[in-house]
């Protein structure tokens, strides 16, 4: 499907900071909406806004269809990238959003921009991303919700409504459609934008010998950054985790920030 460049439409703007020095762009894990950092675009310091890129069928776009391919996605989501200015600008995403976030990157700096840092948390590298699916495509509903229940970040409150329920389901379903079929292509050029793996230090997708891994993609790799936690980590360190991503912009390295988090490598 054609998607749409037009930034007012990616990017989900919930705090409006037009004297940040610095840009966070968030991209959500699968099944998630853009309010999964909500949080972030509040309390972050001053000098940095954060924005979220918003997909097709989620919040604002809700009546447009679901995407169906990541390299269009990360296509359309670079190029409205590009028409946010020229402000420093970290990429940070979770699970899914990381292998979105890596492929969007690729594309901003075949296009001649440049990216002040590119987090990538809670995912498998790319050499690994393709073994690391448990091919949940083929789930029922209740396994599927299982498997979500054992993962975590999804409040069991939500599989007793059986509205809700399906709902969740159902997004969830419509991003592994796009993310089971995604195969990265090890063969491309190294980035130059740093990058950063963060991971939960008891999450069994990102052992931290697989995350030392995505040095390979980049000739700037920042290192790994274990927190506690397992796959949804940060929901229970919001404020650690968003001070560490935003340090490699103008002011965000935040002195009284408790960032309970150990670096490796």
């Amino acid at each position: 499907m054609a998607l749409r460049d037009d930034s007012t439409r990616w990017f989900r703007r919930y705090v409006h900071k037009p004297e940040a020095t610095g840009r966070l762009v968030c991209f959500t894990p699968a099944g998630s909406m853009p309010s999964f950092y909500l949080d972030w675009a509040r309390t972050a310091p001053p000098s940095v806004e954060v924005l979220v890129v918003t997909l097709p069928g989620r919040e604002e776009r809700s009546a447009e269809p679901p995407v169906t391919d990541l390299g269009s996605l990360a296509d359309a989501v670079a190029q409205a990238l590009g028409g946010l200015g020229d402000r420093p600008t970290v990429l940070f995403g979770h699970s899914m959003g990381a292998a979105v976030a890596y492929e969007v990157s690729r594309r901003y700096e075949a296009s001649g921009g440049a990216l002040a840092g590119l987090v990538v948390s809670a995912c498998a590298s790319p050499a690994r991303q393709p073994d690391s699916r448990p091919g949940l495509t083929a789930y029922d509903d209740d396994q599927l919700a299982t498997y979500l229940r054992t993962l975590g970040g999804t409040s069991n409150q939500v599989f007793d409504d059986p509205e809700v329920r399906q709902f969740v389901l159902d997004t969830f379903r419509a991003d592994l459609a796009v993310l089971e079929p995604y195969r990265p292509d090890a063969t491309r050029a190294r980035l130059r934008t740093p990058v950063q793996v963060f991971r939960g230090d008891q999450d069994p997708a990102t052992p931290a010998d697989d995350a030392a891994r995505w040095a390979e993609v980049t000739d700037r790799f920042a290192g790994v950054r274990s927190f506690p936690g397992g796959h949804f980590y940060l929901l229970d360190q919001r404020s650690a985790v968003l001070h560490a991503a935003i340090e490699p912009l103008p002011g965000g390295v935040v002195p009284s920030a408790s960032i309970h988090a150990q670096r490796e490598g």
